[in-house]
């Protein structure tokens, strides 16, 4: 019986290497680092709860779900102490872009937040602005500006007039 196979290294039923229990004893740095991984990764978990529910919808917290954990990473990203992580943790801000830009193939998502009894267009407009933030952006000289609570209600009067 052997009780302790990690710590051998066969090859053809030979021994190669010992390896010594104190070889997988965690040093101060490495629960520091294992730490640092449970708060970018707890984030996501977070998130993930707005959609555990059994009795209410949930698919309007979609948009607002992923905007704060982009929010979340973002600052992450930026602050020194997960210096170490930004690849990991950029990696994930571009997956999670790709899966924002999908929103704007799917205007239930959009639907689902507008006709939210307490969000409406408010989220929307605090969010993503509404005529004021477009004016300003023109000022400020992006010509693409957009008017996102004039672009809300496109999607639920096209929605409304296909329906």
């Amino acid at each position: 019986l052997v009780l302790s196979p990690i710590t051998t290294i066969r090859h053809n039923r030979k021994l190669i290497k010992k390896i010594p229990w104190s070889a997988f004893t965690f040093k101060s740095a490495n629960w520091e680092r294992i730490n640092d991984t449970r708060e970018i990764i707890v984030d996501t978990n977070n998130i993930q709860q707005y959609f555990s529910s059994e009795k209410q919808p949930t698919l309007w917290c979609a948009i607002p779900a992923i905007e704060e954990l982009q929010t979340t990473w973002g600052m992450k990203h930026d602050l020194p102490k997960y210096e170490m992580y930004k690849g990991a943790i950029q990696k994930g801000l571009n997956k999670l872009g790709k899966y924002y830009k999908k929103f704007d193939d799917k205007p239930v998502h959009v639907l689902a937040l507008v006709l939210h009894p307490y969000y409406k267009l408010a989220y929307i407009k605090m969010q993503w602005g509404g005529p004021e933030e477009q004016a300003a952006e023109h000022a400020a000289g992006n010509p693409n500006a957009v008017d996102w609570c004039d672009e809300a209600l496109k999607v639920v009067e096209s929605t409304m007039a296909e329906y």
